[in-house]
């Protein structure tokens, strides 16, 4: 009798599993559907291709807090730039990242900064990040495995998240506002430039503002392992069809 019992037992276990696992990825594709309508709509989403924007903040340094100015370009699939300035004890501190696939280069005051290897291949997944931000792809790249990782809460409001998966890829943790549906915090494994440490990486989107009637992140927040790293505030964000190849350049 319990010979007979088992393998009904163990298949009766076997599909609920399996029926939570199908129910938390439904639930994690509606969270997804709800966050494409909230950012502007499938159709702009897959549009607005490339985007500039320039940002001032401060950051946590080993020399103390310091101040400081940027100018991003960003471009699917996998183009990124951004140009950060400053100054520490009155020298003044320019840094050029930019990522052109595969290809990773990071400019101190004209100088190329040696990367560990850790650091580079963690930075060239910035065209894999750009495409999961884009939101659409989700629901339609089969390489993407979503699941529902439950009610948070994020600058004391409630959020959803879905973890996002893809063969190759970090894993990203992606919470939205439970009521507008906007992107409230990225979670995410991350990887010092200089010594090429991992830590866990969050980003907080503290307020949006409206742009060509889509919304954009414009103070967000960064924490490194918990603590505080940066704060930036967005400033002259542009959504663009396509940026020429030049912008890519030192």
């Amino acid at each position: 009798m319990r010979r007979t019992l088992l393998p009904l037992l163990s298949a009766a276990v076997l599909l609920g599993f399996t029926a939570g696992a199908r129910a938390a990825d439904d639930d994690a594709k509606t969270i997804i559907a709800k966050a494409i309508k909230a950012h502007g709509g499938e159709e702009k989403l897959a549009k607005y291709k490339a985007g500039q924007s320039k940002g001032k903040g401060k950051a946590e340094t080993p020399v103390g807090q310091i101040e400081f100015t940027s100018e991003s370009a960003s471009m699917l699939p996998d183009k990124v730039k951004e140009v950060v300035e400053f100054e520490v004890m009155g020298q003044k501190g320019r840094i050029v990242t930019l990522i052109v696939g595969d290809k990773v280069s990071l400019e101190a005051n004209g100088t190329d900064f040696p990367l560990p290897d850790a650091a580079k291949e963690a930075m060239k997944d910035a065209g894999y990040q750009l495409k999961v931000a884009r939101l659409y792809p989700l629901l339609k790249d089969k390489d993407f495995e979503l699941s529902a990782l439950g009610e948070v809460k994020v600058n004391d409001k409630p959020a959803v998240g879905v973890l996002v998966k893809s063969k190759g890829h970090k894993d990203i943790s992606l919470y939205f506002d439970k009521d507008t549906g906007l992107l409230a915090k990225t979670e995410k494994r991350g990887v010092d430039p200089q010594t090429g440490t991992e830590f866990t990486e969050e980003r907080i989107v503290n307020e949006y503002q409206k742009v060509d009637g889509m919304p954009a992140p414009k103070k967000v927040t960064v924490n490194k392992d918990g603590k505080k790293s940066v704060e930036v505030e967005i400033s002259d964000v542009k959504f663009l069809e396509k940026l020429d190849d030049s912008e890519f350049k030192k």
